[in-house]
Order: structure tokens, then C-alpha cells, then sequence
């Protein structure tokens, strides 16, 4: 599958909006951004001595990097209204392209499947994107199918992984070595010596636990950590956490199809 995607963000918020950004978060959906940002933010907030917020303020210290969250491409191109792609609304505008730092989150495309499917059918996305087929038809989905979170993950990787900008972060090292994986993070932002207290805090901040707490009790005056349907274990953000948990949901057949997609990742 060959993508040919012409860089350009003509939305009216786009410049305001990543203007200032230091560092960019970039992945396919459902690859452990979640705990990433939450750990992240936590350790953020408390080197500036302000409370927790999932968002930076316009009023937060400057002097801490401005991190911005995207899935770039892949919404760009699974968005439903053509005007949005037209737009570019979910692009990243190409100086900051060129110039910010990127932390590229990577996990297991089965498992990436799993999630991405359950995210689609019961919680959907911000653009709008929605998809109503069984897994087996979504794998193989021109749209949102495992070709197409490779052929994205090829494209920024061809783009950044040798800009010296780049940090590929994978889940399942941070599941590995949480307090690592964070450290790797801050180093790469530009923290020569972070604070490994600190770290500890942030990991146990975002713990699996503490989070679906935070989801279940609505924490958050926002969508990102809130259930499609409180009732539906499988609508909820914070859902498994599982490294693998691939095996309680796909066939092998199926599981044999998104293997043969990712072998052609140039990782």
C-alpha cells in the first residue's frame, strides 16, 4: 500500500495551537499512549509545583517542555469528513515536523488490533471515526486494518527515526521497567538528571489500578478518561494494560494476518 500524504495543516487553530510545542507524542491509537501521558504529566506538574493536569495550562511555566499528543497521519486519514482531511485538521504543520522532538509509541499490532477495535466500536474518536465490522473484517480493513497502522508507523519512521529528534518508546518495555521507560522519556525532553523519587511517584500515579479508579469515577471533565458505557468492562479507556492480552480475543488465523502485516515494519 503506498500513502501519499501531502504535510499541510490549513485548520484555524493550527499555529496556535502547536506553535510553542517542544516535543511531539505520536502513535497508532491503542499503543500504551495513555499511561505514557499520565506519567509524564504527573512528573511534569510536580517539578513545577502545580497540581496534576492532563493538559498544560496557559498559564504553566514555560520552562517545562511543551508536549503535545497526535495521532498525525492515522487520523488524518481515518477521518470521516473529507473536509477535515482536506484541512489536514489532525496533522502535525510541517515546521514543527521538522524541528520538535518526537516520542514515537510502538506495541504489538495484536494487541493494538484488539484495542483499536473495541476503541472503534464502542468509543469511537474524536474525528469521528467509527467502525461497526467484527475484528476478523477490520484486520483487513483498507482504513483502520493492520496494512494500514503499518504503512503509517513506516511513514514516520522514514521520517524521523534518523532526525536525532526521534525516541522510539515501546510499551512493552515500559511495562517491563516502568521507571526506566519514564526516565528514557524525561532524558530525551532535555532532563539531564531526573528526579528518580519523582519518577517512582509518577509510575505509581499512573498505575493500571489508580487510572481505571480515576476512569470509574469520572476524575476527569473530559472524554479521554471516560467509559462508553460504564456498565461495558470493554468501553472503558483503561480497559487491560496487558502485555499479550491479544490471545483472549483473536484466532490464529487472525493473529497469523496482522503477523504477516508486521513483518513489514521497518522498525
Amino acid at each position: 500500500m503506498s500513502l501519499h500524504v501531502f504535510r499541510r495543516n490549513w485548520a484555524r487553530n493550527a499555529r496556535r495551537r502547536y506553535a510553542n510545542a517542544d516535543a511531539f507524542l505520536v502513535s497508532i491509537p491503542k499503543s500504551g499512549r495513555t499511561w505514557l501521558r499520565f506519567s509524564l504529566r504527573h512528573y511534569l506538574c510536580a517539578q513545577a509545583g502545580i497540581p496534576f493536569a492532563i493538559d498544560p495550562g496557559d498559564d504553566e511555566p514555560r520552562h517545562l517542555p511543551l508536549v503535545h499528543c497526535s495521532h498525525d497521519l492515522w487520523e488524518h486519514l481515518t477521518a470521516p469528513r473529507w473536509v477535515d482531511r482536506v484541512r489536514g485538521k489532525y496533522l502535525i504543520p510541517p515546521r514543527p515536523r521538522r524541528t520538535a522532538r518526537i516520542i514515537l509509541a510502538v506495541r504489538d499490532l495484536r494487541d493494538v488490533m484488539v484495542s483499536l477495535h473495541l476503541q472503534l466500536t464502542r468509543r469511537g474518536f474524536r474525528s469521528g471515526a467509527r467502525y461497526d465490522g467484527t475484528l476478523t473484517d477490520m484486520i483487513g480493513d483498507p482504513r483502520f486494518g493492520a496494512a494500514r497502522s503499518v504503512d503509517v508507523l513506516n511513514l514516520w519512521l522514514a521520517e524521523w527515526r534518523d532526525s536525532g529528534r526521534c525516541l522510539v518508546w515501546s510499551y512493552e518495555e515500559a511495562r517491563k521497567d516502568p521507571c526506566e521507560s519514564l526516565r528514557a522519556v524525561l532524558t530525551h525532553l532535555g532532563f539531564q538528571d531526573p528526579d528518580e523519587a519523582r519518577i517512582a511517584e509518577s509510575v505509581e500515579f499512573a498505575s493500571f489500578d489508580n487510572m481505571k479508579n480515576m476512569e470509574s469515577e469520572n476524575r476527569f471533565d473530559r472524554r479521554l478518561l471516560r467509559p462508553g458505557d460504564p456498565s461495558d468492562p470493554e468501553s472503558f479507556k483503561v480497559r487491560r494494560g496487558q502485555v499479550g492480552g491479544w490471545v483472549d480475543y483473536l484466532p490464529d488465523e487472525d493473529a497469523r494476518r496482522i503477523e504477516a502485516a508486521a513483518s513489514r515494519l521497518r522498525l
